[in-house]
């Protein structure tokens, strides 16, 4: 008897409607583009926050004898809080939820650790060595996806939006 392959037709990772092809009147990009911005700074004003409260405790507890840390708290603290709070269980910053937007993969499911923190990492990266201008990719396309996002396959949409509209 012949041997059988499998029909490569279709990706193996595809399980129905992916979010590449959502229509785009459906709502779920509707004002991406500025309500990741909002969001951005409500991230930031966050991690001012806690930078600070660092910065003081390591002058009080260590005398300013890390000075290095000082410099290096920023980088970590900012790739920690991305990756844990969207490679999380509401898949969103707190400024992304504040914004009411949410983070998915092209499969319509949450993105894990490992995605999240490759996300965060080229974030940080394309931003200092680009002076933030690549984030105007955004502005040009429908979906208002940023380098970073096509790369990771993520997508940014409205939090209204759920795996139920997968099917």
């Amino acid at each position: 008897m012949p041997e059988r392959l499998p029909d490569r037709s279709m990706p193996a990772f595809s399980r129905g409607r992916s979010a590449a092809s959502l229509n785009l009147l459906d709502g779920t990009f509707d004002g991406i583009a500025w309500r990741r911005t909002i969001a951005f700074l409500f991230d930031m004003l966050i991690l001012l926050a806690i930078f600070v409260s660092l910065w003081i405790a390591n002058i009080m507890f260590f005398g300013g004898l890390t000075a290095l840390l000082t410099f290096l708290w920023p980088a970590l603290l900012f790739v920690v809080y991305d990756t844990a709070l969207i490679g999380g269980q509401g898949s969103a910053t707190i400024g992304m939820r504040l914004m009411g937007l949410k983070t998915i993969t092209h499969e319509w499911g949450e993105p894990g650790y490992l995605q999240a923190f490759v996300l965060s990492v080229l974030f940080y990266l394309s931003i200092t060595f680009t002076s933030g201008l690549i984030l105007l990719v955004a502005l040009f396309n429908n979906r208002g996806r940023c380098v970073h996002d096509m790369v990771t396959g993520i997508f940014l949409v409205n939090n209204g939006i759920s795996s139920a509209k997968a099917g």
